[in-house]
């Protein structure tokens, strides 16, 4: 599977121009829920339904992205290993 990403075309915030957002989620004022603050979020239980799912949604692609690693790289643990070094901030000594 591949990794859904939105598109933030304010370039004056991200440097992205609208027009490297073809094909892409573009995130406006009217579509977004990314804040408790916004429109979208302060209606009904928008906002703690936009958490539920993007934590979901996270947490999946993880889970994924570590499964490709350890197929990837089976031998001495690799895959174990890199998994190890994103997840700690003194990978030197925390993987072993």
């Amino acid at each position: 599977m591949d990794l859904a990403t939105g598109c933030y075309s304010d370039f004056d915030s991200t440097g992205v121009k609208g027009d490297n957002c073809a094909d892409r989620v573009t995130h406006n004022r009217a579509l977004n829920k990314d804040t408790a603050a916004s429109r979208r979020s302060r209606t009904g239980d928008n906002f703690s339904h936009t958490v539920s799912g993007a934590t979901a949604e996270t947490s999946r692609q993880w889970n994924e992205f570590k499964a490709e690693l350890r197929t990837t790289y089976p031998d001495n643990r690799r895959g174990e290993q890199m998994i190890c070094a994103l997840v700690h901030d003194d990978p030197a000594s925390s993987c072993p």
